[in-house]
This record gives C-alpha cells, structure tokens and sequence, in this order.
C-alpha cells in the first residue's frame, strides 16, 4: 500500500473515529434523557430513551467494526500484526499532519467515551437505589416491615414476625 492509500485510510479512519463520538455525544443526551426519565418518574420517556439507546448501539457496533477493517487494513500497510495496532501507535509512526489529525480524533472519541462512561455509571447507581425504593415499597405493601431481618453473630439471617401493625407510633405484632 503506497503513501496516497495510508493517507485515504487514515482519513476514513478519522471519520469513523467522528462519527463514533457523534453517535456517541447522542448516547450521552439519550442517558441525560433516561436519567431525568427515572427522576421524574416518566416510564414511557424512559423506555422510549431505552429504545433509542438500543438503536444507537447498534449504530456504534457497525461503526466500530467499520474502524476495526481499517485498522486491519493500516496493520499491513505497517507490517504491524492487526492485534499490536493501536491509535495511539499509528500516530507514534505517522509524521505530522496526519498525526495530528489523527490524535485529535482520538482525543475527541475518548473525552466523550469518558462522559458515557461517567453518566453511565450515575444512572446505574440511581437505578439501583429506585429499585431498591420499589422493593421496599413493595415488601411494605405485603406486610413486611422495613428493617425486619437482622443478621446474627454467624451471619444467617434471623426474620423477624412479618405480621405487624403500626398505631400510634407503635408496633403491635400479631401472635
């Protein structure tokens, strides 16, 4: 492969490589979208954004293995074996522009993969709290009280009575 070859597979690469943090800055907005959908307690703008998200993965597998071709591609021209390529070698042995250009393209990919992940991790930590609010609310709804099963010197749980009213302030148990 000849100069003019790397230098138009470079150039797909870096507009793979932009699309990817395109689709990617949309997963953010979308996660932004889930997460006040949980907020606000809006199921159907959740699962819309679910649905979203859901095509937008897709969208980044396509564009993902559309860089990985290219990257496959570069590795011979390179005589690098494909599985010892990496951005950051191919712009440690491309001189100048193309190094730049390059690097700047993978600066962009990775701040906004940074962000998903961020976001990604702080939805994760709400919805497991509003799944924990649901399940208490539901054991509450069947009659178990919160705070009814302790733990033993051993570490077995010991239940306590589930049947309990609260009057007054106090709970009666029936017996």
């Amino acid at each position: 492969m000849g100069r003019p070859e790397i230098k138009e597979q470079l150039g797909s690469l870096c507009r793979v490589m932009a699309a990817e943090a395109d689709e990617y800055q949309t997963l953010l907005a979308l996660l932004n979208q889930q997460r006040q959908a949980a907020v606000e307690a809006r199921f159907e703008r959740f699962v819309d954004a679910v649905g979203k998200k859901d095509a937008l993965l897709n969208s980044l597998q396509h564009l993902e293995g559309e860089r990985l071709q290219l990257m496959e591609g570069l590795s011979g021209a390179f005589e690098v074996p494909p599985a010892e390529l990496t951005v950051s070698r191919l712009i440690a042995m491309m001189p100048g522009p193309e190094s730049e250009q390059l690097n700047a393209c993978r600066y962009q990919l990775r701040a906004v993969i940074e962000k998903v992940r961020a976001n990604n991790t702080t939805n994760q930590e709400l919805l497991r709290h509003l799944r924990d609010l649901m399940k208490n609310s539901v054991d509450v709804l069947g009659g178990k009280l919160p705070g009814e099963e302790t733990y033993r010197e051993n570490g077995q749980v010991q239940a306590t009575r589930t049947a309990g009213a609260a009057l007054h302030g106090h709970i009666s148990f029936e017996v």
